[in-house]
């Protein structure tokens, strides 16, 4: 395995290369771990009009944002990002969720 050196250590594109091809290894990584969640949670919906929770997203938006400021990066983007990712996991959450209940 290659070391990863810090943005600060890097002396070539090569290191940069590196780091960034395992940053989005774990991104991947951490969607995919988020998927698991999201399947999960279908056990804790009692009907598939549960599934959505708009309600759950108005919080999470801006608590992303929240985050994004912190990191120094445009929350914009990240509220972008998620305005895509949120309906393609509720979409998988709802094909679980009738697949778990013989309905596909």
């Amino acid at each position: 395995m290659t070391d990863i050196k810090t943005p600060e250590q890097a002396t070539s594109l090569d290191d940069i290369r590196v780091a960034i091809d395992d940053i989005d290894h774990r991104i991947i990584e951490a969607l995919a771990l988020r998927m698991r969640y999201v399947e999960r949670a279908s056990y804790f919906k009692a009907s598939e009009a549960d599934i959505p929770a708009p309600e759950r997203v108005a919080v999470m938006l801006p608590e992303r944002r929240h985050w994004a400021d912190d990191a120094g990066i445009d929350g914009d983007f990240v509220i972008e990002l998620y305005e895509r990712i949120i309906p393609w996991y509720i979409a998988r959450q709802i094909d679980y969720w009738r697949k778990q209940r013989g309905l596909a």
